[in-house]
């Protein structure tokens, strides 16, 4: 048992013990809880996280270096790095001076991004383009190069666990940007999962929720189950529990899959499906199709 600095008692259960981490955006919010909590179970961390402005903007070094220096008060293994992940080349370097400094990559965490307001009336093409950038260039960025690392040292046990959120699923009108993005994180997490079975790791998409300076960025009334979010159960730090199982050993049996983690639940998300189909036993007629379409299709929708 160890005491942080800020007087948290903090005990070890090594689920992730032997195993190195990186979290992008793991300086604030969800992702600083996910690497306290990776910490807390043995892992050994890199807190990747450049320190911009909740829309992207500038950088700082300090949040990460914070952050790292408390998990390693609280008697924990970890090292930061201010890091662009939207940059191919420092995304590569992350790679390169985590496995110089622990010496492995077992686990990889994409939680870093950023949010920029707009509609599809009123989207500033800057906004949508630094949006993307983060959010779905980063993820590539990172996954592929440790994905080719992986490629390279044979080992099992590893893990891809991409941040996504219900606005990549359901969409989310007035911030279409980062519904895009995060719709996009899906496709490339579940397109990843065949092929890093053959080098011994699972991908899988994690969705969280919490109150971040993300979601305090938006009106409550436009949350999701917005009459919770002032009881403090969507607090940051409930949310690890489903991200820790995702990444240790006990969860090789899922990949490919999307997972949700907040408050005090764990989802586990549909893929997209067939609801109803209609058939003809040849090229369409124009009216029978016509007379047939919300008859048979609307019920579904």
């Amino acid at each position: 048992m160890v005491e942080s600095s800020s007087g948290e008692r903090i005990r070890s259960q090594a689920r992730l013990a032997g195993k190195v981490a990186i979290i992008t955006g793991g300086a604030r919010g969800i992702g600083r809880e996910a690497a306290r909590a990776f910490a807390r179970e043995g892992a050994q961390v890199m807190i990747a996280d450049l320190g911009s402005s909740l829309d992207g903007r500038g950088s700082n070094a300090g949040p990460a270096e914070e952050a790292a220096a408390e998990i390693r008060a609280a008697g924990g293994s970890c090292q930061a790095l201010a890091v662009d992940v939207a940059d191919p080349e420092q995304a590569g370097a992350l790679v390169a001076e985590t496995l110089t400094l622990f010496g492995r990559i077992d686990v990889l965490v994409n939680a870093a991004g950023i949010i920029r307001a707009g509609s599809i009336l009123d989207l500033n093409l800057d906004d949508w383009d630094s949006t993307l950038r983060v959010h779905l260039g980063g993820t590539l960025n990172t996954s592929r190069s440790v994905a080719n690392h992986w490629a390279s040292v044979e080992a099992t046990g590893r893990r891809l666990i991409n941040f996504s959120s219900d606005a990549g699923l359901y969409g989310e009108g007035s911030y279409t940007a980062y519904a895009v993005a995060k719709a996009g994180i899906v496709a490339l997490t579940l397109s990843c999962a065949e092929t890093l079975d053959t080098v011994g790791a699972t991908a899988n998409v994690f969705i969280p929720q919490a109150a971040t300076r993300m979601t305090a960025s938006i009106p409550i009334g436009e949350l999701p189950d917005s009459d919770r979010w002032t009881t403090g159960e969507f607090d940051a730090a409930n949310v690890p529990p489903a991200l820790l199982y995702l990444a240790s050993d006990a969860a090789s049996w899922i990949s490919g899959q999307i997972v949700g983690g907040w408050g005090y639940e764990v989802h586990l998300y549909s893929k997209p499906r067939r609801a109803r189909s209609l058939y003809s036993t040849g090229p369409w007629d124009i009216e029978t199709l016509f007379g047939r379409f919300r008859q048979a299709l609307g019920p579904n929708i």
